[in-house]
């Protein structure tokens, strides 16, 4: 083998797990652990079944679409409260509400998911949660996820159930 082929080789395998989205957690050296954010993500895109990884494990989120809406209605299970700049999660709750994509402007690049939660308001110590998601989509994958550190790949993450 080529001492420049095994080199670069190398460098690759020792950096992959560093890169955004590579690494633990991620899908490989060459498909990022959550697709790029979208800007055009739709509503019909973005229907169905979540199911959580990572820090978001054991969490579901229902997506549906209403007629005419860009967004709908959903259902939580085990939805995690707290800030998102804490470094844990507060405990989690069940509910429905609805949803909405807020698409790009200004200085915004991506189009992101906004969650509207019914009352009442979870009955917790921390009332404040996790309600705005970027939007991941690519030809095989749509996940939904809390992009705190674009440098790294996201701990709280859905990703759609296909069928």
């Amino acid at each position: 083998m080529n001492h420049r082929i095994r080199a670069a080789t190398a460098l690759l395998i020792l950096t992959w797990p560093l890169t955004a989205c590579g690494g633990p957690g991620g899908a490989g050296p060459f498909e990022r652990c959550v697709p790029e954010e979208s800007s055009t993500a739709s509503s019909a895109e973005l229907e169905g079944s979540y199911e959580g990884s990572l820090e978001a494990k054991g969490t579901r989120l229902v997506l549906t679409t209403r007629p005419g809406v860009a967004g709908g209605t959903l259902t939580v299970e085990n939805w995690p409260t707290g800030d998102s700049f804490r470094n844990e999660l507060g405990p989690a709750f069940s509910g429905t509400g609805t949803w909405e994509i807020t698409r790009p402007s200004g200085s915004e690049k991506s189009a992101l998911l906004r969650l509207h939660f019914d009352p009442p308001k979870p009955d917790l110590p921390t009332p404040d949660t996790i309600d705005l998601l970027s939007i991941g989509v690519d030809a095989k994958r749509t996940f939904l996820y809390d992009n705190t550190d674009p440098d790294t790949c996201p701990d709280f993450r859905l990703q759609l159930q296909r069928k």
